[in-house]
């Protein structure tokens, strides 16, 4: 199942958010900052698994909040 979500299409936003998380990642170890590192590791889970506002269960209308 996971290889299947990494093979289904890229698209420009899913290269960002990799291209984000791997800077962030780098900056991370070579900086030794902990919350870099830690969000990069984020963005990066996030690209691979197609997940997020770009590509996710938001673009589909399903988290929008509804009127009383």
């Amino acid at each position: 199942m996971i290889k299947a979500i990494i093979r289904t299409p890229w698209g420009f936003m899913r290269w960002l958010r990799l291209a984000i998380g791997l800077y962030l990642v780098f900056v991370g170890i070579t900086e030794s900052e902990i919350f870099a590192g830690s969000v990069g590791v984020l963005f990066t889970f996030l690209a691979l698994l197609n997940q997020g506002c770009g590509g996710g269960s938001c673009a589909s209308g399903s988290c929008d909040v509804q009127n009383k």
